[in-house]
């Protein structure tokens, strides 16, 4: 049971203690409540008719012994034959059940009268009532002492044949002592037979209740292990019912995960095999013309080794070429490598700005304008000063190429509070700095904007929308930022430019 109280909701504790219990402690406690509710409202059913019963039964044989008596003691009565009567009402008294005989005269005086062993004659006197007319009049009373026994009081006018008035009173008292003890006996009874049916219904819960949970059992296992992969899984269904087809939907589930698997390991190796093209197709193109210039002077150096034209040619050209395949193998090295950073103290406002030197000549040239909005005093953090160079240049110097009719670049630095930032993947230093302090670095341009079904795959290494290149700059880009437990976010709208948002703690 549950209140709510000022909007919040409070349990009671039992609530509580029964949320703990298990399955099957829940199934064979709910059993045993409705056995025990079943026991005692049969029990309740049973005692009031059977008392039901036995009142009538004893109503039934007082009446007919008051007649009796009536029949035995009218004659005497009439002649006052009272040693008669006394050896009839002696007689009666011998039944084990009566407690009183009295045999009245039409005076209202004892004729005869057997009491069982209590001071009976003022408390019936104080009782004395009379039929209507012919009638008996029948009463149960409680007769006084340490017993307190209830008894079935019958009172029956002595009517004479040719006399309108009853020539005498037959008083008689059943005990009702046998009806309470029949009940007394028919109770425990029921509590022996209830004490079974909880034994054999907790025996019969907790069997049920195994039965029941096995399979759930079985299933919370066969979750877990798919939980960690295991995808063989699978649980016998051993019935029909619900649970069973649990059990065939979990097999069924299991077999479509590892349908499902293999197809993505399909996948996964068609991609690896295009991704393969792809770098092949990309490492031919930027190698193929070096490497064909490099052919190309050393045979003229075979040929006119002698010319001093072709020997300085050759020194200007075949290193330059030899560089830029150098290039390009560093460049996939650097994708493939172990993240190894050399963190030294770093000013990120000194490293935007030597990037954006670099560039102005070339953002000049296409008629960019570089605007620089950095918040002054940022606290030095531990970083790789080199790695983030590498990171903002090609930012930037994709901005600069993305805008070849001319445009607007701007970055802006900050420093923000970690709580208004959550975006840092795995990492919790930014919460330990002083202040929880968060730097936060955004280059955007004007250029003409990334269509939204290539911005979700900018990131992908060998994928590039230029001609030339192997598409690893922006891999790369993205595999600096993780490495210093930053993010880096992309927004995108074609014909109106690109924003990139950075966040990296700041402590690394």
């Amino acid at each position: 049971m549950t209140e709510e109280t000022g909007g919040k909701t409070v349990s009671w504790p039992w609530q509580d203690w029964v949320n703990h219990l298990s399955f099957q402690a829940k199934l064979s406690l709910m059993v045993n409540l409705l056995i025990i509710l079943l026991i005692v409202g049969s029990a309740l059913v049973v005692e009031r008719r059977q008392r039901t019963a036995i009142v009538q039964e004893v109503e039934k044989r007082a009446l007919v012994m008051a007649k009796a008596l009536d029949s035995a003691t009218a004659a005497d009565l009439v002649t006052y034959n009272y040693v008669s009567i006394e050896q009839t009402v002696s007689k009666f008294s011998k039944e084990p059940d009566v407690v009183y005989a009295m045999v009245l005269d039409k005076e209202g005086n004892s004729a005869a009268q057997y009491l069982r062993d209590y001071p009976l004659s003022r408390f019936l006197q104080q009782r004395t009532h009379g039929g209507k007319g012919h009638l008996p009049a029948t009463d149960q009373i409680l007769l006084p002492g340490s017993e307190r026994e209830t008894v079935y009081d019958v009172h029956l006018p002595v009517m004479v044949e040719g006399s309108p008035d009853p020539w005498g009173t037959i008083r008689l008292g059943i005990s009702l002592k046998g009806m309470h003890q029949e009940i007394a006996r028919t109770r425990w009874q029921i509590a022996g037979f209830g004490i079974l049916a909880l034994l054999l219904g907790s025996a019969g819960a907790t069997l049920l209740a195994r039965r029941m949970t096995r399979p759930i059992h079985a299933l919370t296992r066969g979750v877990a292990a798919v939980g960690r992969g295991d995808l063989s899984q699978r649980i016998e269904a051993t019935s029909r019912d619900e649970l069973g087809q649990l059990s065939a939907a979990f097999n069924e589930m299991t077999a479509q995960l590892a349908h499902v698997r293999e197809l993505e390991e399909r996948l996964r190796r068609a991609d690896r095999l295009a991704a393969l093209g792809t770098m092949a197709a990309g490492i031919a193109h930027d190698i193929r013309n070096p490497l064909t210039s490099i052919l190309i002077f050393s045979q003229l150096m075979s040929l006119h080794h002698d010319d001093p034209d072709v020997r300085a040619k050759f020194d200007r050209v075949v290193p330059r070429e030899l560089e830029r395949v150098q290039a390009v193998i560093e460049d996939m090295m650097e994708l493939a490598r172990p993240s190894s950073l050399h963190l030294e103290p770093t000013n990120m406002n000194e490293v935007l700005t030597q990037v954006l030197e670099l560039y102005e000549s070339q953002a000049a040239t296409l008629n960019v304008k570089l605007s620089r909005e950095l918040t002054p005093d940022l606290p030095f953090f531990m970083a790789d000063r080199k790695r983030l160079h590498r990171c903002f240049s090609n930012i930037i110097a994709n901005g600069i190429q993305a805008m070849a009719s001319g445009g607007d670049l701007a970055v802006r630095s900050s420093l923000v509070p970690a709580a208004e930032f959550s975006g840092l993947q795995g990492n919790t230093s930014a919460v330990d700095t002083p202040g929880g302090s968060v730097i936060r670095v955004v280059i955007s341009d004007t250029g003409q904007g990334i269509p939204p079904d290539r911005l979700s795959r900018i990131f992908d290494p060998f994928y590039t929308t230029k001609e030339k290149g192997l598409g690893l700059g922006m891999a790369i880009t993205h595999r600096i930022i993780e490495d210093h437990k930053g993010s880096i976010d992309v927004q995108s709208q074609v014909g109106l430019g690109t924003t990139f948002t950075i966040h990296l703690p700041a402590s690394v």
